[in-house]
């Protein structure tokens, strides 16, 4: 159950990474004006370096066996579960397709199947994590 994670856990990185490909670009790293992007550049980075180190910190659960990686990796897949959740509602009320000035959103080209495929598989690794790190208490 445990490699099972480390799978889905790659798998949302994988789906994640071609979402950050697609943001970056059409120009998601230089939209800094307020009001032209939904998804500010702390979160689209805290989002990501949270995942890259809960995704460690499984690793080293699943190599090392130490018990406090995987509750740490646990409560790391929370917040990157509450940002990319917050990153979904302002992307949300336009699907993406909002624009300013005349100028479209880097956001705005996500495939929605992408999204979804990544959500799907991060709500599928939360769960697990969690099931897991449970099962251990």
């Amino acid at each position: 159950m445990r490699l099972i994670v480390w799978c889905a856990w790659v798998l949302t990185a994988v789906l994640g990474g071609y979402l950050a490909t697609v943001w970056i670009r059409h120009g998601g790293l230089r939209q800094r004006t307020p009001g032209v992007t939904r998804l500010p550049l702390w979160l689209v980075l805290g989002h990501v370096a949270l995942a890259v180190a809960g995704l460690a910190a499984w690793t080293a659960y699943l190599l090392g066996g130490v018990r406090g990686s995987a509750w740490a990796a646990c409560a790391v897949v929370l917040i990157v579960a509450a940002f990319g959740f917050m990153m979904l509602l302002r992307w949300l009320p336009s699907s993406g397709r909002h624009s300013h000035a005349g100028e479209a959103t880097a956001e705005r080209h996500f495939p929605l199947t992408a999204v979804v495929a990544h959500g799907t598989s991060a709500g599928a690794t939360v769960l697990l994590v969690v099931l897991v790190v449970l099962r251990m208490a």
